[in-house]
This record gives structure tokens, sequence and C-alpha cells, in this order.
């Protein structure tokens, strides 16, 4: 008990005791993306300690499901919710249409610096950070050996240079070993899979490539200084990509699809959450198949830059119970809950949970909740790290958050048709620098409609 007690005493800065609050507290998120079912975990150990009821409402499996529900019960005034799991990319969103109410409190100095950015905005602190992300390279250690090659590219060109070599050379092995030396479709390896279908996925990529091509990720404008050419180049890169190493069907694909031709020995190289490594671990062994590494370099300074992903805890603008409500966003978010969610699958998003075991906040859910969770399934990894903590610490500290405006929704769209069109057409500089000067607008709020096709594009 005094470790479930713990919980709520480590979280953040103090707010105010629940007072008379009527009602169970009216949490809505999506689902739980967990295999052990975590997060349910966290929210019962929280109501046995105060005896405080907690109703979960569950909301559309899909992002823009979520948003929507969210945005349309927020501003009708009628919604019974008190609080909310919000994408990390809709903060300034959620803000500005009033849907959410400012924590009013500072985050404890054990937040990831980078972390904190996400619930910031306009110089107010509008949730908690939750669980986050940080995109990986996934590689196939055991291939690449068997080459030569024993550590992972250290950037992009690198990545297409190996796989070609090493994809090339394994794709011919292979073909000696059949019958009328051709290898089967579902048996071929691919240099690299990615999220390539237009959704969220395609603009993270999108990011990471401008990014890595010399953008600034606090710049407001892809038009102007020296921000000129990067999303264009980002853009060319990924095309590049698609066109030398990776399967045509990466443009259909979603973290789902590009981890399962990974798993299945389709694929040399994968961009990727760390919440798959659990599911690539059933197929490929850790460490020795397979392994991750922070995501590539840009040659010009050696950043290693990924879009921050996850989701953060506010407290809806409309709460009956505003009290119940922070004592439960403290309780889900404090260090010992941290560390329930990194032994279990999600990135923590404070400092703390990374230290090595010894010093690291104890979980407090107990030894039987750890080892199985209310799924029934097996924790990855109950009472310890994951295996790529290390990575996905140092991948946390340098990542990024997407761009922080209200209208970011407008510049995703436009983002993923823009550059769908520009990696089913021939290239040209029609689309990319349409896609710009489109984002650009999109970002200020002066483009709200769907984006034109360019006069010419293929």
């Amino acid at each position: 008990m005094s470790l479930l007690l713990a919980v709520a005493a480590g979280g953040c800065t103090a707010g105010p005791e629940p007072g008379p609050e009527k009602g169970p507290i009216v949490l809505a998120t999506g689902s739980d993306l967990s295999s052990t079912g975590v997060r349910q975990d966290l929210i019962r150990a929280f109501e046995k300690r105060t005896g405080r009821s907690v109703r979960i409402v569950k909301l559309p499996d899909t992002a823009d499901g979520q948003r929507s529900q969210l945005l349309a019960a927020g501003q009708s005034g009628n919604s019974d919710y008190d609080v909310l799991n919000l994408d990390v990319a809709w903060t300034a969103e959620f803000a500005e249409a009033g849907v959410i109410r400012p924590w009013g409190t500072s985050l404890d100095g054990d937040f990831l610096d980078s972390v904190v950015k996400t619930v910031s905005y306009g110089g107010k602190v509008w949730g908690v950070p939750f669980n986050t992300d940080a995109g990986l390279l996934y590689y196939r250690k055991d291939i690449l050996a068997r080459y030569g090659h024993h550590q992972p590219p250290s950037n992009w060109g690198e990545v297409k240079n190996v796989a070609r070599e090493v994809a090339g050379a394994y794709n011919r092995e292979l073909a000696r070993g059949t019958k009328g030396g051709t290898v089967p479709a579902d048996r071929t390896m691919y240099g690299m899979v990615a999220q390539l279908r237009p959704y969220e996925g395609l603009t993270v990529n999108t990011l990471e490539a401008a990014w890595a091509n010399g953008g600034d990720p606090d710049a407001t404008s892809f038009t102007k200084g020296e921000q000129v050419g990067a999303l264009q180049q980002g853009v060319a890169d990924v095309k590049d990509r698609l066109d030398s190493i990776m399967p045509h069907e990466a443009t259909t694909m979603d973290e789902t699809e590009s981890r399962r031709w990974f798993a299945d020995g389709r694929a040399l190289f994968m961009r990727n959450w760390p919440v798959e490594y659990a599911s690539v671990a059933e197929k490929l062994t850790p460490g020795k198949q397979f392994d991750v590494a922070e995501l590539p370099a840009r040659p010009t300074d050696g950043k290693r830059m990924s879009v921050l992903g996850g989701q953060n805890l506010a407290i809806s603008a409309g709460s009956k119970r505003p009290a119940g409500a922070r004592a439960l966003i403290e309780a889900l978010t404090g260090p010992g809950s941290e560390r329930c969610l990194l032994e279990r699958g999600f990135a923590a998003t404070r400092d703390s949970a990374y230290r090595d075991a010894a010093k690291a906040p104890a979980c407090p859910l107990p030894p039987e909740r750890a080892e199985r969770g209310s799924t029934g399934q097996r924790a990855p990894w109950p009472g310890r790290q994951p295996p790529y903590t290390r990575t996905l610490y140092a991948a946390l500290r340098a990542a990024e958050p997407r761009p922080r405006s209200a209208h970011y929704q407008t510049f995703s769209k436009v983002v993923q048709i823009r550059v769908s069109q520009y990696l089913s057409s021939r290239g040209g500089t029609a689309i990319a620098d349409a896609l710009a000067r489109e984002a650009d607008e999109a970002l200020s709020g002066r483009e709200e409609e769907q984006p034109r096709r360019p006069e010419g594009a293929g």
C-alpha cells in the first residue's frame, strides 16, 4: 500500500485535494495499446487508494475520430468528461478552442524537457505528459553482420547504400537456392519499410526527412530563411528511398503493417515507434537477429531528430470534478507510474524512469499485476527496463514536437495529400513547392480548404 501511496505523492506539483464532488471521474481515452493493459491497472490502483471511482469512456479507434468527438463534446458545453487523453499534437488546438483548462502550475523538473514542450502553448501549461514516443531505426543485426556491417548506418545516405548492397546480396544468395533462381515475392528482402500511407504517419516521416535536411523544428515557416528547400528536399529523399529500397506497398503501410513486413523478414531496416518492439520480439530475437538505433543523423551537425509522439492528460474545461481529475492525472503521471509504463512497452515521460533499476522509482503495481496485467498477457519485461531503454532515452532527449499550431490538423492534411501525390508522381518540383507554400498557409490559419492539385502534376 505504501508504494501505491507514492504514486500520487510523487506526481506533479501539489494540487487541491479532491472535494465533495459527485459521481465518478470520467476519463475519455482511446484504446490501451499495451498488451498488458497497464494504464487501466494504474487507474484501478488509484481507485483502490482514494476510494474514488473512474469511468473510462472509450473513444473511436482512429485519431481523427477521437479528436472530432472530443472537440464536439467540449464545444457543445454538454460534455461530462473530466480528463481527456490527448495526442501530443492537439494541445494548441484544444487550448484555442477552450476545450481544456490550463494546468495552473509548472511541471516538476523530472519531466523530460523535450516532452514538456508538447503541453506548452501560449506561455501556459495545458496538461501533463502521460506517455511519449520517439521514432527508432529497427535493423536486422544478423543479416547486416553476415555481409560485413557490424554497426547500423550513421546517416540516411548510408542507409540507402547499405540497404541496396545487403538486400541485393541477400536476395541473390536466396535465389541460388530456389527452383528456377527466382525469389518468391513474399520472401524477397527489401531495404526498408516505413509508414507512408496518407495519414499522420506520413506527416511524421515527412517532418523527420525535412529536419534531416536542415529544417528547424521550431520554425513557423517552410518558405523563409534557412528553412527554404528543407521540406522539398526531405520529400525528395523520401521518394528516393521509396523508389530505390522500399516496396511500393510502403505507400499503404501504417505502423502495424510495416512491423509485420520487418518481423516476417521482408525488410532490412524499418522506421517505427518503440511500442512495436515487443511484437517484433515475438518473431525475432532481440539483440541477435534485430536491434534498434536512433534515427540516422543529418550530416551537417550530427543531430538525430525524431518527431515526438505520445499522449498528454488534460482537464476538460467543463469538468464537474476538477479536483478529482487533477488527482487522477497526478497519480497516472507520477514517477512510479511512469516506471510501470516503461516496463510495459510505453515510453515514459520522466527522466527518473530511465535510471538503472536500483535507482529508478519502483513500479507500484503488485507483482502479479506486473507480470500479467489486466489483459492476462505477460508483460514484456516485468520488473526491469526494456533492452532498448538507453537508445530510447537518447532519442527522446533529442526529439522535437510537431509544429505547435492551433491549425496543425489542416497542416497535416496538406502534407498527407501533397506528399502522397509526389510519391506517386515522376518527381519534379511543382508538387513539392506547392507543399511548402500551402504548409505555411495552413500553419498560419490562412488555408482551411483542401489543397488544390497543381497544374501538370503527374
